[in-house]
């Protein structure tokens, strides 16, 4: 029998009838501190319940209408929470706390002139009411009169040492709450830093201490730690407060912003829907999820979520600021100024909107603006010290690095606790340790010790390349492009992601002006690639980053640049891009961005990089190839729009290229043939499925095929047989007859059963790699190759084929050099493959694809002597002596 919660609270008659009139002289009474932890405690229901039959008593207290207008702001019906504190105030006349509480949901929705008459009420009554002064001051910081919003900040701070100086320490979990948010005001306006490990370390820990369901205290402390970036200790303090309250929502939000840092954006974005599945209106949560689709460049589904936001509060300055990158980003000017003016009717020195302006678009790396925006908020607040770390970070992402170091260093004295610029000048004060190489387009640093005969390679590389994409894309980046490797992988990590913990998985990076890559020795180690594909990659960001002034999407440069490589490595996620084609759920350009950056699902990233080549190779074939791409990149230097960039430089709608572009794929994939996996089964669905229908004969074949592990062979035998007797050369029947035949030492009847099927089914890939397989073991190498062949010519992306011809072809060099050469493409990090490969043409004295061979080994690892000589060997037969003393001195 269910019971509403109000009934349950109340207490039911002694007898159990619920609806009898009489009640039990000792029943449960509904009570003020029990309601307030069952909302500290995030028992929303309970507790509005609760609150609900107190306002409905005789005498309900302002505590009643205090809680309700709580448990409603908590979950996010702001509107139903001002009833309430106008209901209560109707019975209790302009009463301090209820105004003060009104004040404050004023404030939160941007209604700054109806707070601050509330807050200006409650004083005059009160002039030491906590909440109604921390409303006055806020709406006067965010006005922008910080005279008069730091005379209020301070008041706080003299009110708690007044306090304790006379030993009536303050208690109230609330009111040092209070404190302790004007005191990071005061502290950070002042330079006061021992206050805010004051705070920290005291003042929010007594809050806890006098009342232990504050998960307030702990959210403030993860957020004031997660505003330095010291993302660890963040995240326990945001634990604790949830382990109090797990549906605090500020919680919940800090905790996804940490997750965010680390570059985890699925968590991040599940974290923010938790949030908002609470509060489906609470601004922190919307900014997080937007952030998430900045990250992921999807600007259209930011801005939903910030336009939201802004509903709710219409002068939030963090959600605005957003708004304002976003049409910078899309070359918006007028959209953008309109934006700016906004802000500035509201607050006169609107240094918050500028910060997370510049943050945006540094993050973006649309650097000129982002400067000008910490710039003009540096201006507006000298104190804060926000505005000086982002340029001191802008300038160290752009390479930058004397005028880094010396606005970072002045941003750490103004706020010593901020660990990315810590972390920054860290890393700035090992590359001043590092050695120069000047080219004609680069600088090159590097550590002399670890990496002296990789820059030397590192500088043909670059300047070859640099010379390549000059002539292809008709552009030449101003300036040198600075290029630094680093011999230890933290210090890479701190280079592009400003933290630790950058996926060892990637190999370098770029953000136009910079490239930075770990060295393939790193940490002592040895890192088996080709680490000269990985500068050809992050050049090709950087020229297309530069001459599209980094609006070019990342689905197109990370196409260009995989283009760039000239190889075939990403062929292996045919298979998947066949299943999810099939499965509706490849990406589009809607979906493709997000997926590049989401780290815990590799398989997502392979199949983007892989559909990022197949867009770029698409325009290259529906649209004028190279003058295709080189009028979307055009279009890129005006817009980052993507729909509007198609139009301008293909003429093409977005629907219609999204359809092309489809039909595109499914021509890829019909082309590398193959068959989609069977839908797995266990043995129980096949035995059951087969009795079922026992006529479908790929069932049967299948039951067959799962019969032979358990000790079932001759059943599998009989089976298969018979099917075949049905179907003559059954694919899969025929298999399975011709492996239990050769168990049986009948090679000659497996042959004949798979040649069958071989003619039944030419260009059924399974029979053929089992049919040439058999011509393997049976020493038949040329019947072997010639299948193989088949397979490859069939179904080239069912199987691994160049992997069996190579073993065919063991015996003939011509055409196991041919094959050695395309496993190359798909393996290009394979240094044992490349070797074998430049001795196979050394040997047949094809001298120049022995260099590229030898090269390309050598730079997988640069300390391997037969890597060197063959290369060497190669270079001096065709007289390239200058080389082969170029090269020898640089192991001296």
């Amino acid at each position: 029998m269910k019971t509403t919660i109000a009934v349950a609270l109340l207490g039911a008659c002694a007898c159990g009838d619920i609806g009898c009139g009489a009640r039990a002289s000792a029943q449960p009474k509904v009570e003020y501190p029990a309601m307030k932890q069952r909302l500290q405690r995030g028992n929303y229901a309970e507790a509005l319940a609760g609150y609900d039959e107190l306002a409905k008593g005789d005498k309900p207290q302002p505590a009643a209408f205090v809680g309700q207008a709580a448990c409603y702001r908590a979950l996010g019906d702001t509107s139903k929470a001002l009833d309430a504190l106008d209901a209560g105030l109707k019975l209790h006349a302009d009463h301090p706390e209820l105004l003060a509480r009104r004040a404050d949901l004023f404030y939160s929705l941007g209604k700054w002139d109806d707070a601050s008459k509330d807050a200006e009420t409650v004083i005059k009554k009160d002039a030491n009411h906590f909440l109604a002064r921390w409303v006055r001051a806020r709406v006067l910081r965010d006005k922008g009169d910080l005279a008069a919003a730091d005379t209020e900040m301070r008041w706080f701070v003299k009110a708690y040492t007044d306090a304790s100086n006379a030993d009536k320490d303050i208690t109230d979990s609330e009111k040092l709450v209070i404190v302790a948010r004007a005191g990071v005001e005061n502290a950070t306006t002042h330079q006061k830093h021992d206050q805010i490990k004051f705070i920290l370390q005291e003042v929010l820990k007594d809050a806890i201490k006098h009342d232990p369901d504050s998960w307030e205290a702990e959210c403030f402390a993860g957020q004031l730690l997660l505003e330095k970036h010291n993302r660890a200790d963040a995240a326990d303090a945001f634990d604790a407060a949830l382990k109090i309250n797990a549906k605090a929502c500020d919680a919940i939000v800090g905790k996804g912003t940490v997750a965010l840092e680390r570059m985890e954006f699925g968590e991040a974005e599940r974290l923010a829907d938790v949030a908002l599945k609470v509060n489906g209106k609470h601004p922190g949560a919307l900014r997080l999820k937007a952030d998430v689709r900045l990250a992921e460049a999807d600007s259209a589904g930011a801005e939903k979520l910030l336009l939201v936001a802004k509903a709710v509060n219409a002068r939030d300055e963090a959600a605005l600021a957003r708004l304002a990158a976003i049409r910078h980003m899309r070359g918006d000017a007028a959209g953008f100024d309109a934006l700016a003016k906004e802000v500035s009717a509201f607050d006169s020195k609107p240094a918050k909107f500028h910060t997370d302006l510049g943050t945006i678009l540094s993050d973006a790396r649309q650097f000129e603006a982002a400067a000008r925006a910490f710039e003009r908020a540096s201006a507006l607040r000298p104190a804060l010290p926000a505005a000086k770390a982002g340029l001191g970070l802008l300038y160290y992402m752009q390479g930058r690095e004397a005028e880094a170091r010396a606005t970072l260093k002045a941003a750490m004295k103004a706020d010593p606790f901020n660990v990315k610029a810590d972390n920054a000048l860290t890393v700035l004060e090992e590359l001043a340790e590092y050695a120069t190489l000047e080219t004609a387009h680069f600088v090159i640093r590097f550590d002399k010790k670890n990496d002296k005969v990789m820059a030397a390679f590192l500088a043909d590389v670059l300047e070859d390349t640099f010379a390549e994409l000059s002539k292809k894309y008709g552009f030449t980046p101003q300036g040198k492009i600075l290029v630094e490797v680093f011999a230890r992988q933290q210090m890479f990590s701190g280079r592009i992601a400003l933290l630790p913990g950058l996926p060892g998985a990637v190999q370098g990076a770029c953000t136009g002006p910079l490239i930075a890559l770990p060295s393939p020795r790193a940490d002592g180690g040895k890192r088996a690639y080709n680490w000269a594909l990985v500068v050809r990659h992050e050049l090709t960001h950087a020229f297309n980053l530069l001459q599209t002034t980094h609006r070019v999407p990342i689905w197109a440069t990370e196409g260009l640049a995989v283009r760039s490589e000239n190889t075939n490595r990403f062929v292996q996620v045919l298979p998947v891009l066949r299943d999810r084609l099939a499965a509706g759920t490849a990406f589009d350009l809607d979906t493709i961005t997000r997926a590049y950056k989401r780290f815990s699902a590799p398989q997502d990233v392979m199949l983007a990089y892989y559909q990022g080549l197949l867009y770029v190779e698409f325009v290259a074939k529906e649209y004028g190839g190279e003058a295709g791409i080189a009028k979307l990149l055009d279009a890129f230097q005006k817009t980052a729009d993507v729909t509007a960039a198609l139009k301008l430089a293909l003429g093409a709608d977005r629907a219609d290229f999204e359809a092309g572009y489809r039909k595109y794929l499914a021509g890829v994939v019909k082309a590398a043939g193959g068959r989609r996996p069977e839908k797995p089964m266990t043995f129980a669905e096949l035995e059951a499925a087969h009795k079922k229908t026992p006529d479908d004969l790929d069932l049967a074949a299948r039951y067959a095929g799962a019969l032979v592990p358990r000790d079932m062979s001759d059943e599998a035998k009989k089976l298969a047989d018979a099917i075949r007797a049905k179907e003559k050369g059954h694919p899969l029947a025929s298999i399975i007859a011709a492996r239990l035949m050769r168990r049986a030492k009948d090679d000659a009847g497996a042959r004949a059963a798979l040649e069958e099927a071989a003619t039944a089914n030419p260009d059924d890939a399974r029979v053929l790699r089992e049919l040439g397989k058999l011509y393997a073991d049976m020493k038949d190498a040329d019947k072997a190759a010639a299948t193989f062949e088949r397979g490859r010519k069939a179904a080239p992306g069912e199987a691994d084929w160049l992997a069996l011809l190579a073993v065919a072809y063991a015996n003939k060099p011509d055409q196991l050099a041919g094959v050695l050469a395309e496993q190359a493409l798909v393996n290009p990090d394979d240094f044992a493959l490349l070797v074998r490969l430049a001795k196979l043409y050394t040997n047949a004295n094809n001298h120049a694809d022995a260099e590229r061979a030898a090269r390309a080994a050598l730079y997988i690892d640069l300390m391997s002597a037969e890597a060197k000589e063959l290369l060497l060997t190669a270079l001096a037969a065709q007289k390239k002596d200058k080389e082969v003393e170029a090269i020898r001195k640089r192991y001296e």
